[in-house]
């Protein structure tokens, strides 16, 4: 691993390009990049998102204007509904003192996309990097093998999601306590646990094995719901509901309050575990796994008083290309 103890340039740009090449060449194109104490963190990644995190790459000034005028353009188109976007930091971010291989004594980039576009759009975009920050106190935010929050970290995305929501005027209650929630023993293995290059895995084991239990990389606790305070039901999704099919599934949930606000949730991974939880305050919410995509027919089908629409970090690198609704309002 390369040490930047002496080089005037590891807290540049520059020498976190010399660390994050040195680092891709000993992971032979694996996505998992092993760390002490049993935690793996994404690397490789579609979007080079280690590359944005430590302004190796940046967005130019053409690329910031194109954003600002694409969230000012579906702001406007959305200005009769309450538009929120929740960004949600990658793992490296908020533990990025854990990162191996010299990246934990690197300064994380200050103008990164995402805080770019919740610099622009204050109200519309939440970005959630400073507040887990605050929050990883209280317990591990992210799985150790997996790319996203944990059951923890998704009731603290969850809560602020809400919490943004009422403060905008938003007829949504308030967030469910966290004692009220039912607390299980629960195991996970994870995604990027799969993808660790072979010649790392002996010493990762070495770490990994003394919180290990069988197939587990980690035991840790799920933070759900019981299902005697839950109102909320899952109700059949009609065939074709997505126009062009969509990606993962999708998810309606629906309840006897109709005075509830309708929501249409626009979802990746990093919302699947707050799902259930935010069920519980609407009339009806449609959960769609979106690919970055804010669907024009959807919403003209739906009628939504409120629009979510969760995004994780790493696919902001391409935003300056993306359109403001993919489809046109009827």
């Amino acid at each position: 691993m390369p040490d930047t103890r002496s080089d005037p340039c590891a807290d540049s740009a520059d020498g976190a390009a010399l660390i994050l090449a040195e680092l891709k060449t000993s992971q032979g194109g694996a996505k998992g990049l092993a760390a002490a104490g049993g935690w793996v963190f994404l690397i490789n990644d579609t979007n080079d998102f280690l590359a944005w995190q430590y302004g190796v790459s940046r967005w130019t000034p053409e690329d910031r204007s194109a954003v600002r005028n694409l969230l000012t353009e579906r702001t406007r188109i959305l200005a009769d509904r309450c538009y929120q976007m929740v960004i949600s930091p990658e793992k490296s971010v908020v533990y990025a003192e854990w990162l191996p291989g010299g990246l934990d004594r690197l300064s994380i980039d200050p103008a990164r996309p995402a805080v770019a576009m919740a610099q622009m759009f204050p109200n519309e975009v939440l970005y959630l990097a400073p507040r887990l920050e605050e929050l990883k106190r209280l317990g591990l935010l992210f799985f150790r093998g997996d790319t996203h929050v944990n059951w923890l970290g998704a009731y603290h995305v969850y809560r602020e999601t809400i919490l943004a929501l009422a403060a905008r005027g938003a007829a949504v209650g308030t967030p469910i306590g966290f004692a009220q929630l039912g607390h299980y023993i629960a195991g996970m293995e994870g995604d990027i646990l799969m993808q660790l290059p072979e010649a790392a895995r002996p010493e990762f084991e070495r770490g990994a094995v003394l919180g290990r239990v069988g197939a587990m990389l980690e035991v840790t606790i799920s933070h759900v719901l019981p299902e005697s305070k839950r109102r909320a039901r899952q109700v059949p999704t009609p065939g074709g509901y997505v126009p062009g099919g969509g990606g993962r599934e999708t998810i309606i949930m629906e309840q006897d309050d109709q005075t509830l606000p309708r929501a249409l949730v626009f979802r990746d991974s990093t919302a699947t575990l707050s799902i259930d939880l935010l069920a519980e305050h609407f009339s009806r919410s449609v959960y769609i796994w979106h690919e970055g995509d804010v669907i024009g027919a959807l919403i003209d089908r739906e009628q939504p008083d409120i629009i979510l629409h969760f995004v994780a970090e790493r696919f902001l690198a391409t935003y300056p290309r993306a359109m403001s609704i993919n489809r046109a309002l009827g």
